[in-house]
């Protein structure tokens, strides 16, 4: 799948991920049960991989993600 972005649009996503990647760490440490636990550490996991492959092109003349 190839998904063409603005620099906005980049810079939104790139803010929102940030920004989810917070909340599920404070999750993840406020989490009791194991196994929601690694779901989250599974989700966080992802998004981050998403965040990382994201950072190099956000204010590129234009983004592919």
């Amino acid at each position: 799948m190839l998904l063409e972005l603005s620099n906005e649009e980049s810079r939104v996503l790139k803010d929102t991920l940030d920004a989810a990647l917070r909340t599920l760490l404070d999750e993840i440490a406020h989490a009791d049960q194991r196994e929601f636990k690694e779901a989250l550490r599974h989700r966080y996991d992802r998004l981050h991989d998403l965040q990382r492959r994201l950072e190099p092109l956000v204010d590129s003349e234009q983004v592919y993600a």
